[in-house]
């Protein structure tokens, strides 16, 4: 079973920059998900996506094609009712009771995303953090994004998606020659056969592509269990602050990745971090926040691998700590080597991570 740690939650109204303006995002929802979970595994080390919801007020007009796409997606639609004209706050105010509900709640979700632009969300993730989760941000990469946001998550994902194309421009599908008749011959003035031929026009109508949902491909995302973590006291988040860059650049190579992550282990605030977090099994999104904080621009594409804890399986040999994991239904967690733990995941050289070895 696949681990599901992550919780998505939408604040549909500012994706398309508020009622007032209703600029509708012609993007695909399942293309916005799947950066979003791919974004929460290279830098977090996390599952898949167990609870997603699109919070608006969707009775607008205009929103009916949009919320389709959502529902399609397997994202539940939230909706939002004002009870004055402060639509915008209505739904902030749902999101944020609703997060915090899942986070105090199930406590298998380990990563939070916001997709959202607002700064008013600002203290929902010192929040989260307080509750020592894993916050990503989220927007489209053409919106403004609060300044103060961006800095407060873990991290921020600038969502890079492709326009689905407009309906007209979708090329109709034929069986056989039946798409020669939209070849018009030369005018003459002996045209009256070509009369006949005009019914075939109503052969391609410019939405039919559009009708054709997959909503078979897509099945909602429902919440599965997963062990839960640790249940310490320690404030990750707020350790993790009090780490200093020791390394601004990124890696140049696999071989610079795992010098880079030796580099940071010798820090004293990273190895106090790591020490704690090796203690209680501490899952991968929370040592993630260390080594952010220590080299901000690290990740573990560097180190040619699309996933955090087969970069650290392949960085961390050599040096006093590894990943642990009791079954493959639960994250892998931060122990000391020197333990011998059960279920502790073999180091990876380059040559296994050119041949995949999982």
């Amino acid at each position: 079973m696949a681990t599901r740690n992550v919780a998505v939650f939408i604040d549909a109204e500012n994706l398309f920059k508020g009622y007032g303006k209703l600029d509708i995002p012609d993007v695909s929802m399942d293309d916005i998900l799947d950066q979003l979970e791919k974004a929460a595994s290279r830098e977090a080390g996390s599952g898949s996506i167990a609870l997603s919801r699109a919070y608006a007020d969707w009775g607008r007009i205009g929103l009916e094609d949009y919320r389709r796409d959502v529902v399609r997606s397997g994202v539940e639609t939230v909706q939002v009712f004002s009870v004055g004209k402060a639509e915008k706050n209505a739904a902030d105010i749902v999101l944020v009771v609703d997060c915090l509900r899942a986070a105090a709640d199930l406590d298998q979700l380990e990563v939070f995303i916001l997709v959202s632009a607002d700064g008013d969300f600002v203290p929902l993730v010192r929040r989260l953090h307080e509750l020592n989760k894993y916050v990503i941000g989220a927007t489209l990469a053409n919106h403004p994004v609060n300044s103060v946001l961006e800095k407060e998550v873990d991290q921020y994902v600038a969502l890079k998606v492709k326009k689905a194309p407009p309906a007209a421009a979708l090329q109709p599908v034929f069986s056989g020659d039946a798409a020669k008749p939209t070849k018009k011959a030369a005018p003459t003035k002996k045209a009256e056969p070509a009369k006949k031929a005009e019914p075939a026009k109503k052969t391609a109508p410019a939405k039919v592509p559009a009708e054709k949902p997959k909503v078979e491909a897509a099945p909602a995302k429902k919440v599965a269990p997963v062990a839960a973590k640790s249940s310490g006291k320690v404030n990750w988040h707020d350790m993790a602050q009090e780490i200093a860059v020791v390394h601004k650049g990124p890696a140049k190579s696999p071989e610079d990745y795992k010098a880079i992550i030796k580099k940071v282990l010798n820090d004293s605030k990273v190895r106090s971090f790591c020490d704690k977090l090796a203690n209680q099994g501490g899952t991968l999104p929370i040592l993630a926040m260390a080594l952010k904080a220590a080299a901000p621009k690290l990740s573990p594409s560097d180190a040619k691998v699309s996933s955090l804890s087969r970069a650290l399986r392949f960085a961390l040999a050599d040096t006093q700590y590894a990943l642990a994991r009791e079954s493959d239904d639960v994250q892998p967690v931060l122990v000391r080597r020197q333990s011998n733990p059960a279920g502790m995941l073999s180091d990876l050289s380059l040559d296994d991570i050119a041949r995949g070895v999982q």
